[in-house]
């Protein structure tokens, strides 16, 4: 695979060096010149009409993947533009890759996400570009969403589009233009309950494919196939920053918070409005957060929840719900994408 990107060093990527014509099994991306550089009580028992279907951020922290089978079609440009010079590092097409930023970039402010820092995040808009949610590429075709996030558009009366590689919300034009996509088809989970948010995944069809070698911008999330319970991992998008009173944010935002195992989170959100007798589907969601000004909010739903993992990014979760905004102790709910990895590769194969 070759990929166009802009001004920096290489080498966190473990870039090697440069070739003209990258060998057997190389994945290649273009540089600038010159910087192909480095090494290799009661309640609700299920939540049922009582959740926050939902970034919010109090501070800054600096952003410093095992894949399970879908394997894109990379097309290879010959050259790379003007200015850049082709860099190539062994193995083959790898999804969940950070890419090195790009130079012509505003530096973010706290609490504001890198340029390019979340390749695979999509942003769903509908008719006169209405900001519908957000969702993960996976493959040059599909997208993966909260189901609630699309439940409007499935009668096929109105037109979701996909936008990929956004950033500034507001800016007529970035360093590199970001790409739209009409969805085609839905598939939204046999299961999915709307009242309580069981199985709230949803795949999108895009109407042609993505180019996943021509910008550093656009690529794929690996999917998961580990727990990551205990781990740091980060969420991103443009929701609001406050439940009640926030406003939508032109800059994709980020915040890192932990993963939370299905009991700590249980018995957390049993001391809110839930109720002592709530009970968490662990096979529907996972949780994340529970830090005072750090969650995903209203607007976030689909928002891809990403962790680390051998210098590879997962989509674990997808924002669904959660009780307020930021709230210590409380953490947001994702849907737990593990869960859903079979029937996002049968859904693949067989449409």
């Amino acid at each position: 695979m070759c990929m166009c990107v802009w001004l920096i060093d290489c080498s966190r990527e473990g870039i090697t060096g440069i070739t003209a014509l990258p060998a057997t099994n190389q994945t290649c991306i273009c540089v600038p010149t010159g910087r192909c550089t480095g090494s290799s009580g009661t309640g609700s028992v299920d939540g049922s009409g009582m959740l926050d279907v939902r970034i919010v951020t109090s501070s800054s922290t600096t952003n410093t993947n095992i894949v399970t089978g879908i394997t894109p079609n990379i097309v290879t440009p010959a050259t790379c533009a003007a200015g850049l010079e082709r860099c190539c590092l062994p193995g083959g097409y790898q999804c969940g890759l950070q890419f090195p930023p790009v130079a012509a970039a505003r530096q973010p402010a706290a609490g504001q996400a890198a340029y390019g820092e979340y390749p695979w995040q999509a942003v769903l808009l509908g008719p006169g570009d209405i900001y519908v949610g957000s969702g993960a590429l996976i493959d040059p075709l599909n997208v993966i969403t909260a189901a609630h996030r699309i439940s409007d558009y499935l009668s096929g009366t109105r037109v979701l589009r996909v936008r990929l590689g956004e950033w500034d919300a507001s800016a007529a034009s970035e360093p590199i233009p970001a790409q739209e996509y009409t969805v085609v088809k839905y598939f939204v989970h046999p299961g999915y309950i709307a009242a309580n948010l069981k199985n709230d995944i949803a795949m999108l069809r895009l109407a042609s494919s993505v180019n996943l070698g021509a910008t550093p911008t656009i690529t794929t999330a690996c999917l998961p196939s580990t727990s990551f319970v205990g781990q740091r991992c980060w969420v991103s998008g443009w929701g609001k920053n406050d439940f009640v009173s926030g406003s939508y944010q032109a800059i994709q935002k980020e915040v890192d918070v932990p993963v939370k195992s299905s009991s700590e989170c249980e018995a957390s959100l049993r001391t809110t409005r839930l109720g002592t007798t709530f009970s968490l589907d662990a096979n529907s969601f996972i949780c994340a957060g529970g830090e005072a000004g750090k969650d995903a909010c209203t607007g976030d739903g689909g928002s891809p929840l990403v962790c680390g993992l051998g210098g590879r990014f997962f989509v674990v979760g997808l924002v669904a719900w959660g009780i307020g905004c930021g709230t210590s102790n409380i953490p947001g709910v994702y849907v737990n994408v593990a869960s859903y990895v079979p029937w996002i590769m049968t859904t693949v194969s067989s449409n």
